[in-house]
């Protein structure tokens, strides 16, 4: 079974060289001319990092026709338990961690540009339980509790 190991933090680029970003998944899991089929390990340890990329890797493992089995070794916290949740197989190394948490953003501007700030948390935040839904068998509803309670485990 091939093995990757994803270290770092999730975001749509790559900044300092240590970022796990969706093209870079892609290309470790697929095979950099999509010749990869075969069944796969990843081990993953992330701090997390931004939902929309975490959400891209997510839909890329789900579509990738071998198994894919990851391990967090270390931690998954944020948006890294977005991947996670995409493994055929998952499971934890004794002693790593794994943490939920209601989406965060940066805001500056007037009422209404806050205001948009809001409604994109509370979608975010939607998308973050879609995702859940299709493993967790808690209910969205303590899910959500979780995230906001910031549930370590």
């Amino acid at each position: 079974m091939r093995e990757l190991s994803l270290n770092g933090y999730i975001d749509e680029e790559v900044w300092f060289g240590d970022e796990i970003t969706p093209d870079s998944l892609h290309e470790a899991l697929y095979g950099a001319e999509n010749q990869f089929t075969d069944d796969v390990r990843i081990r993953l340890n992330s701090y997390g990092g931004s939902c929309n990329a975490a959400t891209r890797m997510f839909d890329d493992v789900r579509a990738y026709p071998g198994d894919v089995h990851i391990t967090i070794s270390g931690t998954a916290a944020s948006a890294a338990t977005v991947l996670a949740m995409a493994a055929n197989r998952l499971e934890m190394t004794p002693g790593s961690l794994f943490m939920v948490h209601d989406p965060s953003v940066i805001a500056w501007g007037n009422e209404r540009d806050l205001l948009e700030a809001i409604g994109l948390l509370r979608a975010c935040k939607e998308s973050i339980l879609n995702v859940y839904d299709t493993r967790c068998k808690k209910e969205r509803g303590e899910l959500a509790a979780m995230m906001t309670a910031t549930a370590w485990s």
